[in-house]
């Protein structure tokens, strides 16, 4: 959902998830075995020999029927750069189209079907159809043009023009000379968390390796989070590395202290090269914004994307490192501590709906540490459809505020991107209300408590003038659980519903007064 959540008044702490960059390959490292076949009867391309050559590679992945992607390669950059640098000039790199589509038929690369076009026809560097580089690169969209180095690192340089592409091959990472050495090549660690309730954070460690070198590394290496010559994490790991492979290293847990740390990761044993042996691995841990009392409404100002948000709430502090993870999890309500859930789709507006207000209730909450989540679709937080990521807002972006009936109003005052997570602190249990959100016309307050609800659950609310009423409890299936028509009612209505045979998972409760609907949610836990 495309937003920038912009800042007005308090702020809560992020949790942003690491390996944003859904378009990269695994750490970042190009993976062994792409072979490319050149449309129709062309030469067949080993992409290993050409890297183990020293040769850097262009890849172009596009699907012939994608706008974008035509008008980029007609542009005839990518033919600019094959003259200068590419097959047609110095020779200092290889240049490749691919259509990575793989419900695309190969044939259809020469304007048929539902292409844009002839993408064969007059283009000078190779193009080739190939069903396995989507995987390999985890690819989320078209175009997505990279740089593969020698040493396999991956670059997404983009719709770049010429002398972009030309400085990026400039820059490219060389083969290794050396016969073993094993390289920290990323920092795959949560580098912020939020702190609830006092004491320290705590967070696991994990570090990418690379064998750089020109035969296999085998054997038990001693990795260690440092904090200046304090031990604070360690691990003997045991690697079976092929040239150029990666892995993820879980290093251990350890615990953070308010504010800043300055953590390294360090490959205490010995190879060839030491001084590509040690990564920073910061960590800043932020104190949770304390919003009182646990009757809480949390406000989504949609931007023009509202079909790509999800929402989760919790107990306790932030544990999830994975955004897949987390989201899968909370869909199918084995999150731990799981209040509410939203899946994407809940909410209508793809390509329109700006400015449309949507409250999610949280009533009832009792003491304690929570954390909110959320999700996007698409990969770009809640960010308008003319604005960029990490920009400062359009006319079009949404806003995201949590309040509670205490007086507490904070902004969610970033662009999360695929998700974030918003950990809070509640003082006071909630008492099941929250006065200051308009519900209807005719109704005054309306909360369900005690929520979650293992064998009672109660709907109050009050109408101000006499309305036919009926309460229906709904579950993820959309079926129907609950029923009550009370027929006429006024004034304040207390309806106890026995929750003690439903299923645990989160329900939506419906109250219709006069045909209007207001909708809640319980939590069933068992």
């Amino acid at each position: 959902m495309k937003k920038t959540l912009q800042t007005l008044g308090v702020a809560f702490a992020l949790t942003v998830g690491v390996n944003a960059n859904a378009q990269l390959p695994d750490y970042g490292i190009f993976p062994s075995g792409l072979i490319l076949d050149e449309f129709g009867a062309g030469p067949v391309y080993d992409v290993d020999s050409i890297l183990d050559s020293g040769t850097p590679c262009i890849i172009d992945a596009f699907a012939v029927w994608c706008g974008p992607c035509w008008s980029y390669h007609n542009a005839g950059t990518l033919e600019s750069v094959y003259n200068s640098i590419g097959q047609g000039g110095t020779g200092a790199v290889m240049i490749f189209g691919v259509e990575a589509d793989a419900s695309e038929p190969e044939a259809d690369m020469d304007g048929g079907g539902t292409s844009q076009g002839d993408w064969v026809t007059g283009t000078v560097y190779p193009m080739c159809n190939n069903d396995a580089i989507a995987n390999m690169i985890n690819l989320a969209y078209y175009p997505t043009l990279i740089l593969v180095c020698p040493d396999r690192t991956v670059t997404e340089v983009g719709q770049a023009s010429q002398a972009q592409w030309e400085t990026a091959v400039s820059n490219c990472g060389a083969l290794s000379a050396n016969n073993s050495d094993l390289r920290i090549i990323s920092n795959e660690s949560v580098t912020s968390l939020t702190l609830c309730g006092g004491g320290s954070a705590s967070t696991s460690f994990k570090v990418a390796v690379q064998n750089y070198s020109t035969a296999n590394v085998t054997g038990s290496y001693t990795i260690n989070i440092m904090n200046g010559a304090t031990v604070v994490a360690t691990t003997n790991a045991a690697i079976n590395l092929n040239p150029y492979e990666a892995t993820l290293v879980t290093i251990g847990t350890g615990n953070c202290a308010l504010g800043a740390n300055a953590y390294n990761a360090v490959i205490a044993t010995a190879d060839d090269d030491l001084t590509n042996n040690t990564i920073p691995t910061p960590v800043t841990v932020s104190a949770a914004a304390v919003v009182g009392t646990g009757d809480l409404v949390l406000h989504l100002t949609m931007d023009n994307y509202a079909i790509e948000v999800g929402v989760l709430l919790a107990s306790g502090s932030p544990y999830q490192t994975v955004q897949a993870t987390a989201y899968s999890a909370g869909n199918s309500g084995s999150y731990t501590g799981l209040i509410d859930f939203i899946p994407y789709n809940t909410y209508p507006g793809n390509g329109s709906g700006f400015g449309t207000v949507h409250n999610v209730e949280y009533y009832g909450l009792a003491a304690g540490c929570y954390h909110l989540i959320l999700f996007d679709d698409y990969g770009d937080g809640m960010l308008g459809i003319d604005g960029a990521v990490g920009g400062t807002g359009t006319s079009t972006d949404g806003l995201a505020s949590l309040e509670s009936e205490s007086g507490y109003n904070g902004n969610l005052a970033v662009n999360y991107g695929d998700w974030g997570t918003y950990a809070f602190e509640v003082t006071t249990a909630g008492d099941g209300g929250f006065t200051g959100v308009e519900e209807a016309t005719t109704v005054e307050f309306a909360k369900v408590y005690p929520n979650p609800s293992v064998d009672m659950t109660t709907v109050e609310f009050s109408v101000t003038e006499s309305s036919n009423v009926t309460i229906q409890f709904v579950n993820a299936l959309g079926q129907v659980v609950y029923a009550n028509a009370m027929g006429d009612v006024t004034g304040t209505q207390k309806v106890q519903v026995n929750t003690a045979d439903l299923e645990a998972g989160i329900y939506l409760i419906n109250i219709s007064v006069d045909g209007n609907v207001i909708t809640k949610r319980v939590s069933v836990i068992k």
